[in-house]
């Protein structure tokens, strides 16, 4: 069911007429066709008036469901003006300052740089300022607490020095969240549903897709695979949830709006200042220069991009996650408001629809922007590739490797992005990884280098997994482009968690002559071999396999054990940089322990 206003509403600039707002009907509904979406929504507020909402195509292909303006949307970072809005009323409170550092409210928090951990200000990390490029693999789909994630940032690299570089980064959000928590004492999500949804009426908005999944009108997600919808799985991003875990309708948007629009006063209530309004809606850090000569200046303000769209000042913030694409855009001179939502991922039709309906609205020449976007995103295509092809290219061939498969497969761990684990499955090798649905197949690409793919929709990703080998010859870790602004992220081999084999392991207990001096292999505990050398501090063992083991604290140290015919040990092979060196066990410790 559709809400149309049927008067003409009239300002010093704007006319709009109901033969109009038809148009925008009309054009949805050739847009859906035209880009394969199962369903959207939209809404179109003018002065304080939802002029426009309605649904569009279906919720559920399967069953027929129809979109209305009350279907539940996950909006994606959509849900970063929230986030700020919460600071913007704490600010008011006077319990937080924009340009106070977060060091004062988080004391924990802590940069890969020591200047921008000390300084970073709340107004940084709303701004994307701080110096991190995404590393969205970090928190994409994994089982982490937001504490864990916001501990784990100090070992991410920059790409950009401290207040430089406009890059968008979603851990930066977490964190103002988890400052609403610290110093309200109240969850992120307790506080926004109080202070922001409660007295909007948003009663139906909430912030997970488990809970979204409970509403009796909400959509399901969806994608396009060679030009067909395929319905994907819902992404749990609720540990993100500061930076784009909300899920709402046109219905409930559209008052969002109309808070925006009324300087931060809805229905004669003043919800927050217009001081924080404005700073809002204005630019805070210029992201570049634009490609299209009709939008100038475009800028980040606090959780809203900003631009001048032919002589008109627009505030907007999309939102993309599996399965669904968000806008929500305004033009606060003119009081006009548009949100829309859609049930599909990367789709380019909410800000094409945006921009076209403020074309409309603003009396502008009709510019065709379906082409245009969707000649952006063919461009994004054919560039990743072109990409893919060039890598093809570089491929040496009949390269192999240098170990045998089985020597791939181990669990390799970075202290932020955890842990990735190489298996081997039906002779061949996978990669299981939080941030991937399934495991997915590694191939040989050339030499000890490996790829993998991952997603199946318009937009996929190649992978390349370098990994080395010590000194030893094994190998010890694998490097990965999951940030493509910085070098390959660098995962280490775990040590091997297998139980011990205590049996075996007191076979190795007893004293091995190291040029003329006893080193001592004993067993501690009863589950840990170390190794003591005299003037030396004791050593733990730690396993590799049954019989091979590193020696904890010293790289590219290691004993392997050997053992003869009758299962006795003879002698350990003390294995370091310069070379191995055998060192015979003595007679008495043969007697003693086997």
């Amino acid at each position: 069911m559709s809400l149309i206003c049927v008067r003409q509403i009239t300002c010093p600039s704007v006319t709009i007429h109901k033969q109009e707002l038809e148009t925008i009907r009309e054009y949805i509904k050739r847009s859906l066709e035209e880009f394969h979406i199962a369903g959207t929504a939209l809404a179109v507020i003018k002065d304080d008036d939802v002029i426009f909402q309605d649904g569009f195509g279906v919720r559920d292909i399967e069953q027929g469901l129809p979109v209305t303006q009350d279907t539940l949307f996950a909006i994606g970072s959509s849900t970063k003006a929230f986030t700020t809005m919460a600071i913007g009323m704490l600010v008011d409170d006077g319990k937080l300052n924009w340009d106070e550092p977060v060091v004062s409210y988080l004391p924990e928090f802590k940069l890969h740089d020591k200047y921008a951990s000390e300084n970073a200000t709340l107004r940084d990390l709303a701004t994307h300022r701080v110096g991190l490029p995404r590393h969205d693999l970090v928190w994409y789909k994994a089982r982490l607490s937001g504490e864990e994630i916001i501990n784990r940032l100090s070992h991410l690299a920059f790409s950009k020095p401290f207040r430089t570089t406009f890059q968008y980064q979603n851990m930066m959000y977490l964190t103002l969240g988890y400052i609403v928590e610290k110093i309200t004492g109240q969850s992120w999500e307790t506080f926004v549903k109080e202070r922001i949804l409660e007295p909007l009426g948003m009663k139906r908005t909430n912030f997970s897709v488990d809970e979204s999944q409970r509403d009796h009108d909400f959509s399901k997600p969806y994608k396009v695979v060679n030009q067909e919808i395929e319905e994907t799985a819902f992404a749990n991003i609720d540990t993100i949830g500061p930076a784009g875990s909300m899920n709402s309708s046109v219905t409930e948007m559209a008052q969002w709006v109309r808070l925006h629009l009324g300087k931060g006063t809805f229905r004669s209530s003043s919800l927050i200042s217009e001081n924080n309004i404005t700073q809002m809606h204005n630019p805070q850090i210029s992201i570049g220069p634009s490609q299209d000569e009709r939008i100038l200046f475009p800028s980040y303000a606090l959780g809203w991009f900003t631009e001048v769209y032919r002589g008109h000042h627009i505030v907007h913030h999309g939102g993309n996650i599996d399965g669904f694409t968000s806008i929500v855009a305004m033009v606060p001179k003119e009081n006009i408001g548009i949100v829309v939502l859609t049930n599909q991922e990367n789709s380019v039709l909410p800000k094409a629809a945006a921009y076209t309906i403020f074309d409309k609205l603003l009396g502008l020449p009709t510019v065709n922007w379906n082409t245009l976007m969707k000649g952006e995103l063919d461009k994004l295509i054919a560039s990743m590739r072109e990409g893919a092809g060039q890598s093809k290219m570089d491929r040496a061939l009949n390269a192999k490797p240098s170990h045998d498969q089985s020597a791939y497969a181990g669990e390799f761990k970075h202290p932020a992005y955890g842990t990735i684990t190489i298996a081997e499955e039906d002779n061949q090798l996978y990669v299981h990884y939080h941030a991937f649905a399934e495991p997915l197949q590694l191939e040989h690409f050339h030499y000890d280098v490996f790829s993998f793919t991952f997603g199946e929709s318009i937009l996929t990703q190649e992978f390349k997994v370098q990994f080395y080998s010590d000194l030893r010859g094994k190998i010890n870790r694998l490097a990965i482009q999951f940030e493509k602004m910085l070098e390959p992220i660098e995962f280490v081999r775990k040590a091997a968690s297998n139980p011990p084999n205590l049996d075996i392991w007191k076979k190795y207990i007893g004293e091995y002559d190291l040029a003329g001096q006893s080193a001592l292999v004993e067993l501690r505990g009863g589950k840990a071999l170390t190794v003591t050398v005299p003037g030396q501090p004791m050593f733990e063992l730690v396993p590799i396999s049954h019989d091979e083991f590193e020696i904890k604290g010293l790289s590219g140290y290691g004993i392997q054990f050997v053992l003869d015919g009758n299962s006795v040990c003879s002698e350990a092979r003390f294995k370091q940089p310069n070379g191995t060196f055998v060192l015979k066990r003595s007679e008495r410790s043969g007697d003693e322990n086997n």
